[in-house]
C-alpha cells in the first residue's frame, strides 16, 4: 500500500473496543471554526467506559469499561477540554494488579495466577455479605447540591472535583444513610435541588422492595452544613410482586403529582445469584427475561408516600431509559425507550460488539413509545377504552378484576434511546425529545426525534 493511500474505516462499532490511553488532566484550548453565541457560558461534564483491558484481561459487557470522566467548559468564546479516569478503589485495585480483581455487571473477576488452587478455592467461600460491590461509577454524574458525584447502580458513588475531576475523599456508600443494596444512576432533580432517586432493598421482613429515596438540599444547623447524601431518606416502599425475583430498571418517570416505577419481566434471580457468586460468575449471569409476563406501571402518590392501587398492565417490554412524564385531564402520559425483548442486553457483549458482521433482532432494538393511564377508574366502565386524550393513539382497558390493560403507541420508527429533554419540562407536557438512533450493526449518532 503506498503511503498516500488510507486504510478504511473501522465499523462505527469499533470505538466501543478503544480505550484512552492518556489522561488531560490539565485543560487544553481547541480550535474552534466560527463562532460561539455570546450567552454560550458553562461546562457540560460527561461519563463513560475509557478502557476495557487490563494487562491480559478485558471487560465481557459493554456496561463494565473504567469510568472516564470528560469535561469541556465554554468561557467567553472559548473552549477547553480536560479529562481523567475515575480514580475509584476499583480503578487502583485493577491497574495495581494489572487485571480485573473488581467484578462488574457482566464481567467476573479473574482469578490471582499467583495464587494455588486451594487459595483460590477458600478465596471463592468469602461470606457475600463481606462482598464489596464496584465503585466504577461509570454511568452518569450529577450534583447533590454543590457536589459533584459519579454514579453507577451500585450502592457506591464518587465524589469527584468540578475543576480537578479527581475523587474527593472516600467512596460515598448509600446504605450508610438509606436501606438500599443498588440504586439508579438517573436521578430527577427538583428546581429547589431535593433530588429523587430508586434502589433496591433485598433483605427486608416483608420481601425486596422498590424504595424511593429523597435527598434534600444541603442546609446549615449550628453552623454545620449539613449535606443533601447526609439527610437521604426512603420515603416509599414498593412491594416487589415477585419475591425472589425482583425487576431490574435503570430509571424511572416523576410528575408534579407521582413516582412511576415501570415493573418489568427482566428480572435478577436472588437464588441464582447467591449461587454464582460462590462459582464466580457475574452479576449478570443472574439476570432472566419472562416474556409471558406482564410490564406493570406501578403509581406512588408523591404527596402520602402510598402506592395507587390500581394496577397497570402492558404486554412485556423492556426499557432501560425513561423520556418524560406528565398530567392532563386525569390521564398520566409516559414516554419511554422499548424493546421487546429482553436480549438486548445480551447484544452488548464486547464479542458482537468486536464481530464487525453481528446484528440485532428488531426486537431487541429500542423505539420510542408512549403510554397513557387513566388515573382514576374506580367508577369507570369496563371494557371500554378509556384514554380520552385528543389524538391519542393509546388505549387502557378496565378488566373485571379492577386492573387496567394498555396499550402503547410507537411515536416514532426510529431506533431511539439515549434520550433527553429540556429539562425545564420534566414533569411537564412537552413537545421535543433529543437522543441516539441506534443501527442494528453496532453504530450510533446523533438524531433528535
Amino acid at each position: 500500500m503506498s503511503k498516500t493511500a488510507k486504510s478504511p474505516p473501522p465499523p462505527p462499532s469499533q470505538v466501543w473496543l478503544r480505550s484512552c490511553e492518556k489522561e488531560t488532566v490539565e485543560p487544553i484550548e481547541g480550535k474552534l471554526t466560527g463562532e460561539l453565541p455570546h450567552w454560550l457560558n458553562g461546562r457540560l461534564t460527561r461519563n463513560g467506559p475509557g478502557r476495557i483491558e487490563y494487562g491480559n484481561t478485558r471487560i465481557n459487557h459493554l456496561f463494565d469499561g473504567t469510568a472516564y470522566i470528560h469535561q469541556f467548559n465554554i468561557i467567553d468564546g472559548k473552549v477547553t477540554y480536560q479529562s481523567r479516569y475515575l480514580n475509584s478503589d476499583t480503578y487502583k485495585k485493577n491497574k495495581k494488579a494489572d487485571r480485573i480483581v473488581v467484578a462488574e455487571f457482566g464481567t467476573a473477576a479473574y482469578p490471582d495466577p499467583c495464587k494455588t488452587l486451594l487459595q483460590r478455592f477458600m478465596s471463592a467461600f468469602t461470606p457475600i455479605s463481606k462482598a464489596e460491590p464496584t465503585d466504577n461509577c461509570v454511568v452518569n454524574v450529577c450534583y447533590f447540591g454543590d457536589q459533584l458525584y459519579a454514579l453507577t447502580e451500585t450502592r457506591n458513588l464518587r465524589r469527584i472535583h468540578p475543576d480537578t475531576l479527581d475523587v474527593v475523599g472516600d467512596k460515598t456508600k448509600l446504605d450508610n444513610y438509606v436501606v438500599v443494596n443498588t440504586a439508579t444512576a438517573h436521578p430527577h432533580v427538583e428546581p429547589d435541588g431535593t433530588i429523587y432517586n430508586m434502589g433496591n432493598a433485598y433483605a427486608g421482613k416483608k420481601g425486596p422492595t422498590y424504595n424511593i429515596i429523597k435527598f434534600p438540599p444541603p442546609k446549615v444547623v449550628d453552623g454545620k452544613k449539613i449535606s443533601s447524601i447526609q439527610q437521604a431518606e426512603i420515603v416509599s416502599a414498593i412491594p416487589c410482586q415477585w419475591k425472589m425475583y425482583p425487576s431490574y430498571y435503570h430509571s424511572f418517570g416523576i410528575t408534579e403529582n407521582y413516582f412511576i416505577f415501570v415493573e418489568q419481566p427482566y428480572v435478577f434471580n436472588l437464588k441464582k445469584f447467591l449461587l454464582n457468586y460462590y462459582l464466580g460468575k457475574p452479576y449478570f449471569a443472574a439476570v432472566e427475561w419472562y416474556p409471558d409476563q406482564k410490564t406493570k406501571f406501578r403509581l406512588v402518590n408523591r404527596k402520602t408516600g402510598e402506592m395507587v392501587k390500581t394496577v397497570y398492565a402492558a404486554d412485556a417490554f423492556l426499557t432501560f431509559h425513561h423520556t418524560n412524564a406528565y398530567e392532563k385531564d386525569g390521564q398520566l402520559v409516559i414516554d419511554l425507550a422499548s424493546m421487546k425483548d429482553g436480549e438486548a442486553v445480551n447484544a452488548l457483549m464486547m464479542k458482537n460488539l468486536e464481530n464487525p458482521n453481528f446484528e440485532s433482532e428488531p426486537a431487541t432494538m429500542p423505539t420510542h413509545w408512549r403510554f397513557v393511564l387513566p388515573l382514576d377508574v374506580q367508577k369507570a366502565p369496563e371494557n371500554t377504552n378509556l384514554i380520552t386524550l385528543e389524538g391519542s393513539k393509546c388505549t387502557a382497558y378496565k378488566r373485571a378484576d379492577q386492573s387496567v390493560e394498555v396499550h402503547g403507541h410507537r411515536i416514532s420508527s426510529q431506533y431511539f434511546d439515549l434520550q433527553r429533554i429540556n429539562y425545564k419540562y420534566n414533569g411537564k407536557e412537552y413537545e421535543y425529545a433529543y437522543g441516539v438512533e441506534v443501527n442494528p450493526k453496532g453504530s450510533v449518532f446523533s438524531q433528535s426525534g
